[in-house]
């Protein structure tokens, strides 16, 4: 069975361009070209949703990690029940609107999607797990994650080939939409930005522990992911899928350094121990006087004897004095 040779990048292969990046890396042009059109699919969506009388959800609903259509529902009532004015009707009191929602069959719903994210996967919709990362909400949303999705996939798509990219791909997607809906308690979150980190957090500990990683991010690139990771748990810039992101990076550094350790890591482990060993011994090593306790480091000028009758290594000043 014969193996077609892949080239460490698909620049430096011979015709270059969009034709040999779909040949090298299928899966991450299909990632990127899959999110491109649910954004624009959701953009002339949400153009449209104001003259939209049913209130139906849209196509991309069934990309959520549950369906949005009982919230779009309730917020539809609650904009019905609340007057603009007081001379728009009267208030709606609580048991009201609970009557309301309970006969339109939502109230339930809503409290169950409310306590439980799974609601729909349990359903068989177990897509959901993943198809979170194809929603994006604002262009500068898209093009971040789409650029280093580009970056990484390059890496690793052409070193694992496609299918094991795709499963790592698809690991790091669960493990980060699962956490986000139960540590925010909702389900209308989307990006690729947990799936980057998971790709950041691969190749970042992959290229410290494996013994020949053929790629490493520089420390500016480490620091720069960090950094921002920190700013957005901030919330400065806006609210922010924060769980996804963090756990993305935890699933994705734990597959790299699974990979490195099963490529001879520890090997690489065991040889960082003995250099310390080795390192501390020569500390340990230098000369010391029995006595005072002092070594050449301290006083570079003092002079050390060892003893003949107890091998003991004394300073100039304690040297024994023997009859």
């Amino acid at each position: 069975m014969s193996m077609r040779p892949w080239p460490r990048d698909p620049r430096n292969a011979r015709g270059g361009g969009f034709l040999t990046a779909a040949h090298y890396m299928p899966a991450t042009l299909l990632l990127i070209l899959a999110s491109v059109v649910v954004f624009v699919l959701g953009f002339l969506e949400d153009s449209k949703r104001e003259d939209r009388e049913d209130e139906q959800p849209g196509k991309t609903d069934v990309l959520y990690f549950s369906s949005q259509a009982p919230r779009d529902e309730f917020a539809r009532l609650l904009r019905t029940m609340i007057p603009d004015s007081p001379d728009a009707g009267e208030e709606v009191s609580e048991a009201q609107m609970r009557e309301m929602l309970a006969s339109a069959g939502q109230l339930d719903e809503l409290k169950a999607r409310l306590h439980d994210p799974l609601v729909d996967i349990r359903k068989g919709q177990v897509w959901r797990l993943i198809t979170p990362i194809f929603l994006h909400f604002g262009i500068l949303h898209i093009a971040f994650n789409m650029m280093w999705l580009w970056q990484l996939g390059m890496l690793l798509e052409i070193r694992f080939r496609s299918l094991r990219f795709l499963a790592l791909v698809g690991f790091v997607a669960v493990v980060s939409n699962v956490c986000q809906a139960f540590w925010s308690g909702s389900t209308a979150f989307g990006g690729m930005s947990g799936v980057v980190y998971g790709l950041f957090g691969f190749v970042w500990l992959r290229g410290k522990l494996h013994p020949s990683p053929e790629f490493a991010l520089t420390r500016e690139t480490v620091s720069g992911m960090l950094v921002w990771m920190v700013v957005c748990f901030t919330g400065i810039v806006g609210p922010i899928a924060n769980a996804a992101h963090l756990m993305g990076l935890v699933a994705g550094a734990a597959a790299g350094t699974t990979n490195a350790l099963l490529a001879g890591g520890w090997s690489v482990l065991k040889r960082r121990q003995q250099f310390r060993s080795a390192l501390a011994s020569s500390t340990n090593a230098l000369h010391h006087c029995a006595v005072c306790g002092r070594t050449e480091r301290d006083s570079p000028h003092l002079e050390f004897y060892v003893d003949g009758e107890d091998h003991q290594e004394y300073c100039r000043d304690h040297l024994p004095r023997r009859d």
